[in-house]
Parts: structure tokens; C-alpha cells; sequence
């Protein structure tokens, strides 16, 4: 019940343009990197310092409660203090979910990690791929096989009955990736193991050498999506309308929300505002990212430092004037669609409750778009009525 009031609170709070406790953490637990993906630059970025054990008790102690703890990098498995530090996580900020994002270069530690932690319900682990075999060892590198990643889920596989969630997310950067994806998804659910796709942004001012610190406002476009420039922007808006048919009746909020991701993509990808409007942004309300250092950044697209809650209070870093200047510069940014942004400002404005109504009151028009989904199509064209049950 307390979370669930935490929850609505934090809807009013952030329609009304007010500022709530965060809800949501993505804390980046260091840069450093084993694969060697053109598309990310965090193996080259500086490692700087990274909170110790000690450090991150006193910062999540400060933060206090949260909802969702989302644990990246760089690679986090390279931390051999890991599991310490996703301990320290659970005990000061209860997370109902604590969601770790990995190459799966290290199974062996990862299935140990899995095992000793102490809720495996509330622990989700996400393989990042960015193929089949081939087009996957060629972007990573030598040291992030593809092998690895299928051993991880062999070895995961026997945890799922402790309630572990593990699945894999296929980041899409050429045109060979986006024709793996098929054959993946098959290959991978054969294994017990779920695949969820992302169509890569060119840059964002996280990864990037040359944008850290910076504000990426050009990256950022109310009714259109800068493709990664390995990518077509045809055959991509037909994946796009092929996945918002797969996740039709999807019977779960993870595959319902991934609809709803696909639905405002396929829009932007037209061009178009559709009918999936753009949540009020929680970044700096409901939405904190953390940086391996403990400084505190605006969002995935502004990476301009507000505080460092190693060295700060929680007070001193949220309620400062720096804070309250960049609040402003998000209520006035016209809105991105990266997934790792949206899915957090959907959940906590209720952007993500009305269109879950939306289609609850809309069923017919639902069985509708399922049986239409079945039509020979145009390429690159979806029926009105894929869209307007959303």
C-alpha cells in the first residue's frame, strides 16, 4: 500500500510540475568497458573514481526508498565488489525491482552473483546483444563473445524457478542486426530466454567522447528519431509496425510497456505526433541518475553535472538552484524517445496507466488490429487502427 501511494503521489507531484522523491535510480557503476561497440564510447571515456562500498552506503542512505534501481555501466560484472554494492542497494533504498544490465562476459560470476543474492524475485537481468554470433562478436569485440551470452542464459535458466527474471535486449545498429532479430528471438526463447529489441539513437551525450558534460539538444526532436547511421530508415519503420503487432495482448506489463515504446518510436519515425503523446519528463523529479563518481546529471541527453551525492547532501543536490535551472531546462526540452527516459517518465506522470485504459476500454479495436496484422501491408505502412487503440 505505501508504495502504491508513493506512487500516485509521485504522478500528482509530477503533472503538476512539482518535485518528488525520486522513485528511479540508474546509477552507471563505472565506465569502464570489455566490449568495444563503435556505437558506445564508454570504453574509452576516462574511468575516473568510483564509489566505493562505503561511499555508496552513505549516498543510498541519503537518497532512501526507491521503487526501481536500475545497476549499468560500462560493464558492472568488471566490479568484482558487486555484489556488496547491489547489497547495500537492497538494504537502503528496498527496491521492488533491482535490474542489472550486462554483456555477459562473465558467466561464471553472474550465475554466482544470481544465486547469492537475497531476492531473487525482485532481481532482473538483462544480456545485451547486438546480433547473431557473427555480427555480434564483430561489434563487441573479442573479449564479449557471443558464446558468453549464451552460456549466461544456460546457466541462469535453473534460477528462473526462484523467480529471477532473465532476458536479453537486442540493440539494433545496422542492417544485418535488424535481420538477426528474428532467428534470435527464436534461438534465445528455445533457451528460456525472452528478447526485447531497441533501435539505436545516433549518440547520446552519455556514451559519447565528444558530448560528455554537454547538452545533446540536437539528438533531441519533438516528432522525429535520429537514427543510429548504420540503420534505413524504411526497413526499420517496418520492424517497428511488426512489433507493435507482436506485442498486441502481450499479457504482461513488461511486453505492454514495450508496446508502448513502439507505438510513440513508429510516430516519430513518421514523422508524426500519433496518438501516444510525450510524458511530461521526470528527469531531476522522479527519474536520478548517478554517475560512477556519485555526481548527479541531468538526463541521458544533458549530462551536465547538478551535485555529487558523495561529497553532498540529498538536499544540497536536489533542492539547490542549479537543480531548480535544470528542472527548467527539462519542462522546456522538447523530448526524447529514448527508451532508458520514457519508460520512467511514462510510469511515473500516468502516461503508461491511461494508455494500459485506453486499450482496456478499446477491445474490439484491439481484435481488430490483431486480425488486420495478419493482411499483406504496403512495406512501411501501418493500418490507422494499429495506432488509435493505443
Amino acid at each position: 500500500m505505501y508504495r502504491l501511494l508513493k506512487l500516485l503521489t509521485s504522478i500528482v507531484r509530477n503533472r503538476r510540475g512539482l518535485v518528488p522523491r525520486p522513485s528511479w535510480c540508474t546509477w552507471l557503476v563505472l565506465y569502464r568497458c570489455n566490449a568495444r561497440c563503435p556505437m558506445c564510447d564508454s570504453w574509452r571515456l576516462k574511468p575516473g573514481s568510483e564509489l566505493s562500498p562505503d561511499d555508496a552506503d552513505r549516498v543510498f542512505r541519503k537518497i532512501g526508498p526507491l521503487q526501481v534501481v536500475r545497476l549499468t555501466g560500462g560493464e558492472p560484472f568488471l566490479r568484482e565488489d558487486l555484489p556488496e554494492l547491489a547489497d547495500i542497494v537492497m538494504r537502503r533504498s528496498n527496491p521492488v525491482v533491482l535490474h542489472i544490465t550486462t554483456n555477459g562476459s562473465f558467466p561464471e560470476r553472474i550465475e554466482q552473483f544470481a544465486q547469492n543474492f537475497s531476492a531473487p524475485r525482485r532481481l532482473q537481468i538483462l544480456l545485451s546483444v547486438d546480433g547473431l554470433e557473427h555480427e555480434h562478436n564483430r561489434s563487441r569485440g573479442r573479449d564479449v563473445l557471443f558464446s558468453s551470452v549464451e552460456e549466461c542464459v544456460r546457466r541462469l535458466q535453473p534460477l528462473r524457478r526462484r523467480g529471477l527474471t532473465v532476458s536479453i535486449n537486442h540493440t539494433i545498429t545496422t542492417m544485418q542486426s535488424l535481420e538477426d532479430h528474428s532467428t534470435l528471438q527464436q534461438h534465445m526463447q528455445k533457451l528460456g530466454a525472452e528478447v526485447h529489441a531497441v533501435i539505436a539513437y545516433s549518440e547520446s551525450a552519455m556514451y559519447s567522447l565528444k558530448r560528455v558534460g554537454t547538452k545533446a539538444t540536437d539528438l533531441i526532436s519533438p516528432d522525429g528519431y535520429p537514427l543510429h547511421p548504420g540503420l534505413t530508415p524504411g526497413p526499420v519503420l517496418e520492424f517497428v509496425e511488426e512489433q507493435i503487432r507482436n506485442t498486441l495482448h502481450s499479457g504482461s506489463w513488461a511486453a505492454f510497456a514495450k508496446r508502448y515504446y513502439w507505438l510513440g518510436l513508429h510516430s516519430r519515425l513518421q514523422g508524426t505526433r500519433g496518438t501516444i503523446r510525450q510524458p511530461r519528463c521526470v528527469a531531476l523529479r522522479s527519474h536520478l541518475r548517478l554517475l560512477p563518481d556519485g555526481s548527479v546529471p541531468v538526463c541521458q541527453f544533458n549530462t551536465e553535472k547538478v551535485g555529487n551525492l558523495r561529497e553532498q547532501s540529498f538536499a544540497e543536490v536536489w533542492h539547490s538552484r542549479t537543480t531548480a535551472e535544470a528542472r527548467q531546462w527539462v519542462d522546456r526540452c522538447r523530448g526524447c524517445w529514448a527508451e532508458c527516459e520514457v519508460l520512467p517518465s511514462a510510469i511515473f506522470t500516468g502516461s503508461l496507466l491511461t494508455h494500459a485504459l485506453r486499450e482496456f476500454w478499446n477491445p474490439a479495436d484491439a481484435t481488430k488490429q490483431k486480425h488486420r496484422g495478419k493482411q499483406q501491408r504496403t512495406p512501411g505502412t501501418v493500418d490507422p487502427s494499429d495506432i488509435t487503440a493505443a
